[in-house]
């Protein structure tokens, strides 16, 4: 499911995918004990640069309860237009506001209208801003499979 051409909340699902340029906030719907779905209750698109190491006033201070905050976007750092170009890199930088220890499953497509690739992720931490990296062009992200980590 592309989630940022719906109206806004989106139903509840297992997961959504996400453009490059993205800045989007999710709140989860438990589906038992351990497994969630979410809607995605605010999306806007998101063309800034950003620095890859400081990065903290993406989001802000204080958020909704119960939501995690995302923003999928391009990053670089280096004090020359040299240094930026070769460190150029993609960032998904998350602020988990929920109580929970969450893993989930993130797809990547690093190709226009590629296949979509499962990658590693650390998961998220209550109240803690989390930062996922990669060094090449990543098109489409997808989140699904959220869980309550062991």
């Amino acid at each position: 499911m592309i989630g940022y051409s719906q109206e806004l909340p989106t139903k509840p699902a297992n997961g959504y995918t996400f453009p490059i340029g993205s800045k989007f906030t999710i709140e989860l719907h438990p589906i038992d004990s351990t497994k969630f779905d979410y809607s995605i209750i605010k999306y806007e698109p998101f063309q800034e640069l950003v620095d890859t190491w400081e990065n903290d006033s993406i989001f802000k201070e204080n958020g909704q309860k119960g939501t995690i905050e995302f923003c999928f976007c391009l990053s670089t750092s280096g004090d020359s237009d040299e240094e930026k170009e070769k460190n150029m890199k993609i960032l998904l930088l998350m602020k988990n506001r929920t109580e929970h220890t969450l893993t989930y499953n993130s797809d990547i497509q690093t190709e226009v209208n590629g296949e979509f690739k499962e990658t590693s992720n650390a998961g998220t931490f209550p109240g803690a801003k989390g930062t996922e990296m990669w060094p090449y062009m990543i098109h489409q992200i997808g989140l699904n499979g959220f869980k309550k980590m062991k």
